[in-house]
């Protein structure tokens, strides 16, 4: 009787599962040949047995995954035992021939795990067609935060868009280098990845190429399910999904569409137009969709729609957006700030903890021929301290914001700020739950834009329509046409 063990007993409640990886990356694969046996280490922490009461695939019977656990085959196993602080081993491979062609280029399913409540997952990520690569080679730490990159270049190069290109980590143009991406070129980004333009380099995005979506360079997720169709926050990283450093210069992005990031498009602090922005759009940021530290950007023919917190926001330095169109319908969670914010201040702490405002000037931003709406009903902030400059102008813009001046930090009687502005005017889109922010019949904003800033468009709309479609430019990034 002494010399019998105490048998271990069952967890009563769920258990954090330790695993080896929380993404496996099967190799690429091709029509004749399948990709390599793949490992994942599965670990119980605790002191008792855990009894998963289920590992199955996320696509069920029709995953081209093919898993093996304690040595059985199949793609559903249910109550797997693991011994106190022991591991199991679970082995995954996926057959090519049985992918066959794919538009999607990455074939991505899941493992997930259910034991008493607590549901893991671990991502499964296979090639099912040649695309680019790129896997970071280098790590940084930036305020605390390990951030792994990748060179892409630093002398002037092109990415080929013959295929697509994967991101995991920060894609970098380092100093000294130009990136051009031309039309119809597709970027995928992993989680926490983005795009990185150093002081020093050039990002050139469509340079050149004529206003319309048939050629437009997308940067997304890298989930393409259809549940991730729309889905914000799938990439960008501390630093953003596409950071422009300051110090980087002539910086453009054309025919762009940036989507399901956390931040879309961050521009940095710049005394000179560091960054031109046309023909695009900024769609489904969780967080924001252009920050603004001190930057120094333009931007034309662009819509900025659907964010967690603002569609713009500028912390200081120097802003012109003509024929831009803002429009926030968030509808993932509350959101009580302003579509378009901006501000000569940022409430911080310092290291030891204590409050402290930052002040930096706003020395300019402009909004000519604008749409700023949203289903808040103040879409328009402005933060102010004293102690700094800030200057801002709206001219012929339709605006969502409150009438009633204890509501509002601006003086919407003030003509030499706001000249010629629709009030609380219906901009009334097409169909924005589907992201088109063309201008329907009832519209609003047809015809009540100005001249001058509608030839700073060279005298077209995000679609290459002109804008003397009726005489008077429309508001917004798109020319009603009938």
């Amino acid at each position: 009787m002494a010399s019998c063990r105490q048998k271990e007993s069952v967890a009563s409640g769920g258990i954090q599962l330790g695993f080896s990886s929380d993404t496996v990356y099967l190799d690429t694969v091709i029509t004749t040949v399948g990709s390599s046996t793949y490992t994942l280490k599965v670990r119980n922490p605790s002191s008792d047995i855990v009894e998963i009461d289920n590992i199955s695939l996320g696509r069920g019977t029709s995953s081209k995954y093919r898993i093996n656990v304690n040595g059985n085959s199949g793609n559903q196993h249910q109550k797997v035992e693991i011994l106190p602080k022991d591991s199991i081993y679970i082995f995954i491979d996926v057959k090519a021939s049985v992918i066959g062609s794919s538009q999607s280029h990455l074939y991505v399913d899941s493992l997930i795990f259910r034991n008493k409540g607590v549901e893991q997952n671990v991502k499964l990520v296979t090639l099912a067609q040649d695309v680019y690569f790129h896997f970071p080679t280098h790590f940084i730490v930036v305020s605390g935060t390990i951030i792994p990159y990748s060179i892409i270049t630093n002398t002037t190069h092109t990415l080929p868009n013959d295929k697509p290109h994967v991101f995991y980590g920060y894609g970098v143009v380092d100093e000294g280098g130009e990136l051009n991406i031309n039309g119809g070129t597709d970027l995928y980004f992993h989680q926490n990845s983005g795009l990185w333009v150093f002081e020093g380099a050039t990002l050139k995005v469509a340079e050149g190429a004529t206003g319309g979506i048939g050629d437009s360079v997308t940067f997304t997720g890298d989930r393409l399910e259809p549940f991730y169709e729309n889905a914000p926050g799938q990439w960008g990283g501390a630093l953003g999904g596409i950071f422009i450093q300051g110090g980087s210069t002539d910086n453009v992005i054309n025919n762009a569409v940036i989507k399901n990031a956390t931040t879309a498009l961050r521009v940095d602090s710049s005394s000179v137009p560091n960054l031109t922005i046309t023909n695009s759009h900024i769609l489904n940021s969780s967080r924001t969709g252009i920050y603004g530290g001190f930057g120094n950007m333009e931007a034309y023919n662009t819509v900025v729609a659907n964010a967690g917190l603002q569609l713009f926001y500028a912390f200081g330095g120097n802003y012109q957006f003509r024929h831009c169109t803002f429009a926030n319908y968030w509808n993932q969670s509350t959101r009580s700030t302003a579509a378009v914010t901006i501000s000569n201040y940022l409430d911080v702490n310092d290291t030891a903890g204590n409050p402290l405002r930052l002040v930096r000037n706003l020395e300019s931003c402009y909004f000519g021929n604008c749409i700023i709406t949203g289903n808040n009903s103040i879409e328009f902030a402005v933060l102010d301290d004293e102690a700094g400059s800030l200057n801002y102008q709206m001219t012929n813009a339709l605006l969502k914001t409150s009438t009633d001046p204890d509501e509002i930090d601006y003086d919407l009687s003030d003509q030499s700020i706001f000249t010629d502005i629709r009030i609380n005017s219906q901009a009334d889109f097409v169909n924005y739950t589907n992201n088109i922010y063309a201008l329907d019949s009832n519209s609003q904003a047809v015809d009540q834009g100005n001249v001058i800033d509608g030839s700073m468009t060279n005298g077209v709309d995000i679609l290459g329509n002109f804008r003397s479609f009726n005489g008077t430019p429309d508001l917004g990034a798109h020319e009603r046409q009938y």
